[in-house]
């Protein structure tokens, strides 16, 4: 059924897309109707059921967000802070929102004017406005927060570089989606595939709460994400591009909007070489992970894929496709203008360059830092960012597939790949959100259960049964009933090992550092008198 609907969608292209034309039809309503999918359905020759299917799945699509125009943001770093209650005693009739990327400041929301358009704002005092994300470099060169002078140098650069898969391999560059997989060897796999039909695209909907990066470089850097996108379409052979957007950013949609027009006027041996579209997102957390993604840009459900075969072989439409984040495409340009050898003095041996991290509110300099990979993590958090505005008990990095690392193991650990895993944490997409003392850890762990129960895409059992029980285990924790701590070992095992994608089989790590290292807090509230 799958492959039927891809086929039927393909035959519009980018520019009339299914996934797109759903979200045009909920209007200015909230949520599409009955009569809107069924047209749709007929307009696209789908089975009603799969329209109906893609449209129920997306949080700004589902009918419970029908007539309404405010969701307040009730991700990690607002719940912490207590900034999600506070912005929601000013609101009426407000949905929720899971992160909009003002986790330097707090109180997020979004809101649609009578015309359909989107703005996001924080709570600033009494009232919302848009406040500047604060921006510091700390190290010796500035790759991702460096201004850039001249746009179509960028272009030209890619272009004319006859060995950029060369100086990739040189680069060590590794995707800062979180998984660290080395970039050349994607470009590679790509570039090796016969098509006449490749694609390009960039995964901005990584929408860890806590992180806020993307947003920064779709908002400030615009040109080298495309650019990097470029880059990988002349190396791969590839003319299209796509970047997925989170619903989430509207200014980041909107600029890079304009940045697309601004690219189309460069010179025609530039412009004509690669196009560049936009799909926005509909709230959706698991459209982080590439196949759910490719999926959704189809107007599919976007349910993971099985694989092999990997999206370098069969990818959008069943195309060759490369599929990077935002940072590792924003990271490309600089490479191909000072050569991989330049970039990989950067960092560490095996985790090369520099990264960007998000640090929430609750430090008492918040913002974005871009620092060396394998720099020293307590001098970032106590030094740069000042320490924390009270007390804080321990830190989530990397979103809830990341790692949860107690206060007092601060010292000594690294911001490179290797040194997280082995000191048993996890790098992720880097976001820091800081855990108050009195934050009860029952608590998050509920809170990380709830959501990844929320995002599930239900396609695998582990997943989608195991993070719905983990809620109510701990649920019901809360209130006075234990939880036996040998069967919620076995259902970290069943979602790590069980479980298809990420989603589920990431969870597990930040759970088993809260039951390692909060054993005595969490001890009463299971059965044995022990966490796990």
């Amino acid at each position: 059924m799958s492959r039927n609907i891809r086929a039927l969608s393909r035959q519009t292209g980018l520019q009339q897309n299914l996934f797109t034309a759903i979200q045009d039809s909920a209007g200015n309503k909230g949520s599409p109707d009955s009569t809107d999918l069924t047209a749709l359905a007929e307009q696209w020759r789908i089975g009603e059921a799969a329209s109906y299917a893609t449209a129920s799945f997306y949080d700004f699509l589902h009918s419970d967000n029908k007539g309404k125009r405010e969701w307040v943001c009730k991700g990690t770093a607002c719940l912490m802070n207590g900034s999600s209650e506070s912005a929601a005693a000013q609101c009426d009739n407000h949905g929720d929102a899971l992160c909009l990327g003002y986790c330097y400041q707090g109180g997020g929301l979004l809101r649609q004017d009578n015309e359909g358009k989107f703005q996001t704002r924080a709570l600033s005092g009494d009232s919302f406005q848009a406040v500047t994300m604060p921006v510091y470099s700390f190290c010796d060169t500035a790759v991702l927060t460096s201004t850039v002078d001249h746009v179509e140098a960028l272009y030209r650069v890619a272009l004319d570089c006859s060995d950029a898969q060369q100086q990739l391999r040189l680069s060590g560059l590794r995707g800062r989606g979180g998984a660290g997989f080395p970039f050349a060897l994607k470009v590679q796999a790509c570039a090796a595939e016969e098509s006449v039909e490749k694609y390009i695209v960039c995964n901005a909907d990584e929408g860890d709460p806590g992180a806020f990066s993307d947003r920064y470089l779709l908002e400030e850097q615009a040109h080298k994400v495309m650019a990097g996108m470029y880059a990988a379409g002349i190396a791969c052979g590839a003319a299209q591009g796509v970047l997925y957007i989170r619903r989430e950013y509207p200014e980041a949609i909107t600029i890079i909007a304009r940045a697309i027009e601004y690219y189309q006027d460069l010179p025609a041996d530039i412009s004509d070489k690669f196009s560049f579209y936009i799909i926005p997102g509909a709230g959706s957390y698991v459209c982080g992970e590439e196949t759910a993604l490719l999926n959704s840009i189809e107007g599919q459900r976007p349910e993971v894929r099985t694989r092999p075969p990997y999206p370098a072989s069969y990818g959008l439409w069943g195309k060759p496709t490369l599929v990077s984040n935002v940072e590792t495409f924003a990271t490309v340009p600089w490479i191909l203008q000072h050569g991989g050898a330049a970039y990989s003095s950067i960092g560490t041996q095996k985790s090369t360059g520099t990264k960007l991290l998000s640090l929430d509110a609750q430090f008492v300099r918040p913002g974005l830092y871009e620092v060396d990979m394998g720099a020293d993590l307590e001098t970032l958090v106590l030094e740069h960012a000042g320490g924390f505005k009270a007390p804080v008990k321990a830190l989530q990095l990397g979103g809830p597939l990341g790692c949860i690392i107690p206060i007092n193991k601060l010292a000594g650990l690294k911001l490179d790949f290797e040194s997280m895993q082995q000191s048993g944490f996890a790098l992720g997409h880097a976001g820091i959100v800081a855990i108050p003392q009195s934050f009860p850890i029952r608590d998050f762990l509920e809170h990380l259960f709830s959501y990844m129960a929320h995002e599930s895409c239900g396609k695998c059992s582990p997943c989608r049964l195991g993070t719905a029980q983990g809620a109510r285990l701990l649920e019901a924790a809360g209130q006075g009933e234990k939880i036996d701590s040998k069967l919620f070992a076995d259902l970290l095992d069943t979602l790590e090992f069980g479980s298809l994608c990420a989603l589920g089989g990431g969870l597990p790590l930040p759970v088993r550092n809260c039951l390692e290292y909060f054993q005595t807090e969490l001890a009463g509230y299971f059965s044995t008198g022990e966490s796990a």
